[in-house]
């Protein structure tokens, strides 16, 4: 597990469409191991901590930090979506994107109800 405390500037913040935050820091002069570091921890999922100058560190939660971009239902509609164009492009399906999805749900959700134990 790595670790690295670093003096920052938090500079503009951005919103995105999905309402998640895009933050920018600054540091300043970095040594060639903090830099590596840095860079080892890229597309990491972990949890950062901001404070002032004056404030304690804050103690990070013992679960693992996990960033979710995307909801499980919004996961499944675009590789539905997916599928879709495909099986249209192969003249497989002649329908709206709107109606495969509601077919394929409805696929799911009886295979779902067979499972289910009377």
């Amino acid at each position: 597990m790595a670790k690295i405390l670093l003096p920052v500037q938090l500079n503009p913040i951005s919103r995105r469409k999905d309402k998640s935050v895009k933050l920018s820091l600054e540091t300043r002069e970095l040594g060639t191991d903090e830099i590596l570091l840095l860079m080892s921890l890229e597309g990491e999922e972990m949890w950062m901590a901001l404070t002032t100058n004056q404030e304690d560190m804050p103690e990070a939660p013992e679960a693992n930090a996990e960033v979710e971009t995307k909801s499980d239902t919004q996961r499944q509609r675009n590789v539905l979506y997916i599928l879709w164009k495909q099986a249209t492009e192969k003249g497989k399906y002649l329908g709206t994107f709107e109606s495969y999805y509601k077919e394929s749900l409805n696929r799911i959700i009886e295979g779902l109800k067979q499972k289910i134990d009377d």
